[in-house]
């Protein structure tokens, strides 16, 4: 009693990466971003600028717990993997996002 059987182990014709598209070009105008116009009443000049937000001298070691919306947390995510495989820059992450965008609202709000 026989059966034909197909091989376990086949050859294949082209590698999976292969349908990965290539990585699209960064435009220089891309990177350079417009500074906010600085606000006189916002921050009084008696105060110190705050240290900017993934610089060198400070590292994201503190954990806050929040909770947000499945939704904000998929489109997190999805923003990480985009912005990555755009820029290259593996040092972005969720924590890294969520850090500066704190740190924007709160310099905006004069915080």
């Amino acid at each position: 009693m026989s059966t034909a059987r197909k091989p376990a182990i086949t050859r294949t014709t082209g590698h999976p990466a292969d349908a990965i598209p290539d990585r699209p070009a960064v435009l220089a105008t891309q990177t350079v971003t417009p500074a906010p116009a600085p606000q006189a009443s916002a921050v009084p000049a008696s105060q110190p600028p705050a240290p900017q937000a993934g610089g060198v001298a400070e590292r994201l070691t503190e954990q806050h717990n929040v909770r947000i919306r499945p939704s904000t947390k998929n489109r997190l995510g999805k923003a990480v993997d985009k912005l990555r495989y755009e820029t290259g820059d593996r040092t972005i992450s969720i924590a890294s996002i969520t850090d500066q965008a704190l740190d924007a609202y709160l310099t905006q709000h004069g915080c």
